[in-house]
């Protein structure tokens, strides 16, 4: 019989289902990508747009209001509307690790920004 995995003790049981939950919100067409575009400092609507091109006005709206709903983003509204827009919540704040070290997976292991994206079905 084989050795259990070093790394299968290391996760809590149901670490699989909270797992898919967060992969599902953030690997959803356009949601990472969004994210981080409000991490790097896009706070506007038409700011957010410019940083993730290809990206629909309708898609980009629905999954603000996404990000908004499962506490990932704020939106805040202020008199000088140079200064209403969206901010992460420290939830989402915590989420620059998990994103970074994508980032760097993706450039490793996928051929980095230039990598096809898949648009089959589930996207």
């Amino acid at each position: 019989m084989s050795e259990p995995s070093r790394v299968s003790g290391q996760w809590p049981p149901g670490h699989c289902l909270g797992l898919q939950q967060a992969l599902e919100l953030v690997g959803a067409r356009w949601t990472g990508s969004i994210l981080l575009a409000v991490l790097s400092g896009a706070r506007r609507f038409s700011d957010i747009r410019v940083a993730v091109p290809g990206v629909s006005d309708r898609l980009l709206c629905d999954r603000l209001r996404r990000l908004e709903d499962e506490g990932l983003l704020e939106r805040r509204l202020a008199k000088d509307p140079n200064l209403s827009g969206y901010v992460a919540t420290e939830a989402g704040q915590a989420l620059v690790p998990v994103l970074r070290a994508l980032s760097d997976w993706t450039t490793r292991w996928r051929g980095g920004a230039g990598h096809e994206p898949d648009t089959g079905p589930d996207r």
